[in-house]
This record gives structure tokens, C-alpha cells and sequence, in this order.
């Protein structure tokens, strides 16, 4: 496989596992993240992503060590969400919601169903992509917003749409990464280093940029007409 359609196979399941960690975890997820196969679509970018840390791979690998099986991994990392996503007597520091973080000074959170959920309401309907009717999250939450980019990178490489694959590069730096960053660094305020989730989005942001950045550059090698083809 050439090394253009390696890295493409890994950025869309790179987005597709982001997602799912964002719904939360299951035992499923667990399993595969003992198992060593969680992390290869990020493991096979790393040389070309630009983690913060650069180990962050090698520390997450060293925390998984301290779990004899996938039901202790999945009742820590369950505790967690709830903890950080779900409910906090403190209150949530870091939410979900790219609403949250619209608009809003340093210190404030904006209220629920801001533009930002208007926007995604919209760009979902475009699309003809419902929600799943049994979830009651805004459309802004993290994991629908992450599942979108994914349909976006998908559908555009596997119908070698170079709109869709466009529209995936602008997506992922023009609107998911200034609020992801910031969301970084609201769980970076509240967690330790070692913190699962704050690993995960030292995984993310790095993704996000790669996305942007490689994605009409590889459009570009991928769909360009072969010279010697015609």
C-alpha cells in the first residue's frame, strides 16, 4: 500500500476512535485498548503528527500496565467521564460543547445550543445526516461533531471527492481545533499529566492539525490524473 493511502486509512479510523472515546467508554473499547489496537491508527501517524508530549503514545502504553483486565480499565475510565463530562459537585469544567466555549471570556461558559449547535444542526441536515434519535445531546457535542469530520473524510476519499475531503480539512482547523485547544487546556487546569482524557486530547489536537495539513496535500497526490495513465 502506497504510503499516501496508509496515512489516509489511518486518519479516518484516527477520527472514528476519537469519537468513540468521546461517547465514552465501553467494554468493547477496553478490550481492543489492552489488546494494543486501539492506538495504531495514531501509532502509524506519530511519525508525522506533532504530539504534546512526543511520548504521549509511550506514557498511555505505561498507564495501561496498572490494569490486569478490561472491566478495572473501563470502570476507571467510566468513573473519569462521569467525573469530568457527566457531573461534578464542583460543576463541569470542561463540557462537551463547543457552545460552551463560544464567545465567552476566559473564566465564563456559555450557555447550551449556542451558534455553534445551530451551525451543526445545519451541516448535518445539508448532508441528509440525521442524529440518532435516541440521543439527546446538541449537535455540538464533541463525539457528533467528531463523527461528522469522520463522514466528511470517509466519504470523501472513498468517492474521491475532493470537496468533501476539503470541507474535512476546513472543518477540522477552522472549527473543531480552536475549541478543542481550548478544551485542552480547561482539563489541563482540573487533571493530573496521567490523566487519561488529558492524554487523549494531547492525541487530538495534534490529529486535528495533521488533518488540516495533509489532507489537500494528499488530495492533491491522490486525485491528480496520472501522467503516465493517459
Amino acid at each position: 500500500m502506497p504510503a499516501d493511502d496508509e496515512q489516509i486509512t489511518a486518519m479516518v479510523a484516527g477520527v472514528q476512535k476519537l469519537s468513540e472515546w468521546f461517547w465514552g467508554p465501553n467494554l468493547q473499547m477496553c478490550h481492543e485498548i489492552l489488546a494494543r489496537t486501539y492506538f495504531q491508527p495514531f501509532a502509524a501517524l506519530e511519525s508525522v503528527l506533532k504530539f504534546n508530549p512526543p511520548d504521549v503514545l509511550q506514557k498511555i502504553e505505561s498507564d495501561l500496565k496498572n490494569f490486569p483486565d478490561a472491566d478495572s480499565l473501563f470502570q476507571c475510565l467510566e468513573t473519569d467521564y462521569v467525573r469530568l463530562f457527566i457531573s461534578h459537585r464542583d460543576g463541569i469544567a470542561a463540557p462537551l460543547y463547543e457552545s460552551c466555549y463560544f464567545g465567552v471570556e476566559p473564566g465564563e461558559t456559555a450557555s447550551l445550543m449556542g451558534e455553534p449547535a445551530i451551525r451543526m444542526k445545519r451541516c448535518l441536515e445539508a448532508k441528509g445526516l440525521s442524529m440518532d434519535t435516541r440521543l439527546s445531546e446538541p449537535p455540538d457535542h464533541f463525539a457528533i461533531e467528531l463523527e461528522y469530520l469522520y463522514f466528511l473524510l470517509e466519504k470523501g476519499w472513498g468517492d474521491n471527492n475532493r470537496a468533501l475531503v476539503a470541507e474535512a480539512a476546513s472543518f477540522a482547523t477552522d472549527i473543531m481545533l480552536p475549541w478543542a485547544t481550548k478544551f485542552q487546556k480547561r482539563l489541563a487546569a482540573v487533571e493530573t499529566e496521567g490523566s487519561f482524557y488529558l492524554l487523549i486530547t494531547a492525541i487530538l489536537c495534534p490529529f486535528l492539525q495533521f488533518i488540516g495539513r495533509e489532507s489537500n496535500d494528499l488530495a492533491l497526490m491522490v486525485f491528480s490524473p496520472n501522467p503516465q495513465s493517459a
